[in-house]
């Protein structure tokens, strides 16, 4: 049984050192509240009083603290000790406690330079007017971060006087390196991103079609996809005696039943779910939301960690980390690592481990068993027909139909 962390006052009193001390026992009871166990606790709090004491030396006030000291502390630390994943977390912890009880200075939204205050209106008319997942965000914003770093290296942003040249010029430099898919990527960033500067006059005209054109050979790509016998190796291998266990058998069970992405899965609420008529709320790309059957097997996985596997937390989302604090996962990438660590387990040979390659194995074992394109894709709610056209290729059956003779005269 885990001790859950709760000192006794008189037990912190030789932590309160340096200029972090008055706020030690502050620190404590947030610990104390978000579930960690008694040895990490005591870990994170000797850990906040090293902090204090480096502070103290360096006759540093809390007024001067900011990510940049600590980054600081923590590279000090790691040249003479192993590093710690947790060393980075309860640092995190502790300065957002210190500003939320204002002993220290907020953290500036941006630099207040020219190319964050740009990047960040970008970020809202993606998340807002786009309606795009957080992930994918992310993956945007970083091509800006490349296209504008390139043409304007000096940080100073001049959008009126960018010319196609730069745009061409950006891009021949962008691709050098990168392969096919990775080129695409970039090419429709940079189309949103000069259709968002056109719109709200930050240029004068649209240099969208500056832009080259990538090859796209949509469906010269197989897609991944594992066979029946190896979808069920990778639910066998979920422990359901364990909390973690029952919690990646739900998941699992949503990705490779209904067919969800990864994102997807993270955003489900407790709300989402009709257990009266059995249905589930999942919320898709482009604000698309869609009620889905909850398929027997798949609600009786998510009752079964809902009642025991799931940690108290006051967070709504369905599916929460099962170490403390106790929170949602932070990313779609978190999903996706459950199903590549099991494929890697199981030595199941795959390139592709992530969780699509389980929504891509159901639609296969849809073709395989007599489904049309079309209602595939209604149940991987494909916007337009020519998504699931892909997954012609892999009707190998129908395909050889089809096939003329080699005119090479093979036998």
């Amino acid at each position: 049984m885990i001790v859950r962390f709760n000192p006794p006052p008189m037990a912190l009193q030789r932590l309160e050192v340096g200029p972090i001390g008055p706020h030690i026992r502050g620190f404590a009871d947030l610990i104390a509240k978000q579930n960690y166990s008694c040895v990490t606790g005591w870990l994170k709090l000797r850990l906040a009083a090293r902090f204090s004491r480096w502070l103290k030396r360096r006759r540093m006030t809390l007024k001067q603290l900011d990510e940049a000291q600590i980054e600081k502390f923590l590279n000090e630390r790691w040249k003479k000790l192993v590093r710690h994943s947790g060393d980075q977390v309860t640092m995190d912890l502790l300065l957002q406690h210190l500003r939320e009880v204002d002993a220290v200075p907020p953290r500036p939204a941006t630099d207040g330079s020219e190319m964050d205050l740009l990047r960040l209106d970008y970020q809202t008319f993606l998340l807002e007017e786009r309606s795009l997942f957080h992930s994918t965000c992310a993956v945007y914003l970083n091509v800006v971060r490349r296209f504008l770093t390139h043409c304007f290296p000096d940080g100073k942003i001049h959008l009126k006087r960018l010319q196609a040249k730069d745009v061409v010029d950006f891009v021949l430099h962008d691709t050098s390196n990168r392969g096919r898919k990775a080129a695409q990527l970039m090419a429709t960033v940079l189309r949103s991103f000069f259709g968002f500067l056109f719109q709200k006059d930050r240029m004068f005209k649209d240099l969208s079609g500056a832009i080259p054109s990538i090859p796209n050979r949509r469906l010269a790509d197989i897609p991944h996809y594992l066979e029946p016998r190896d979808i069920e190796r990778v639910l066998k291998s979920c422990d359901r005696r364990t909390r973690n266990g029952k919690r990646n058998y739900a998941i699992f069970l949503l990705l490779a039943r209904l067919g969800l992405r990864a994102g997807e899965v993270v955003a489900l609420t407790l709300d989402d779910i009709d257990w009266r008529a059995g249905e589930l709320k999942v919320r898709g790309k482009g604000a698309r939301v869609d009620r889905l059957p909850l398929l027997e097997d798949a609600g009786q996985a998510l009752a079964d960690y809902l009642q025991n596997a799931r940690p108290e937390s006051s967070s709504r989302h369905i599916f929460i980390q099962c170490k403390a604090p106790f929170q949602r996962f932070a990313t779609a990438g978190c999903v996706s690592n459950l199903v590549r660590q099991a494929l890697l387990r199981l030595r199941i040979p795959t390139s592709h481990r992530g969780a699509h390659v389980l929504r891509h194995s159901l639609a296969t074992g849809m073709l395989r068993n007599g489904a049309s394109l079309a209602q595939i894709g209604q149940v991987l709610r494909h916007q337009l027909p020519q998504t699931t056209e892909i997954y012609a290729k892999v009707d190998f059956g129908a395909l050889r139909a089809i096939a003329l003779p080699w005119i090479g005269g093979a036998q």
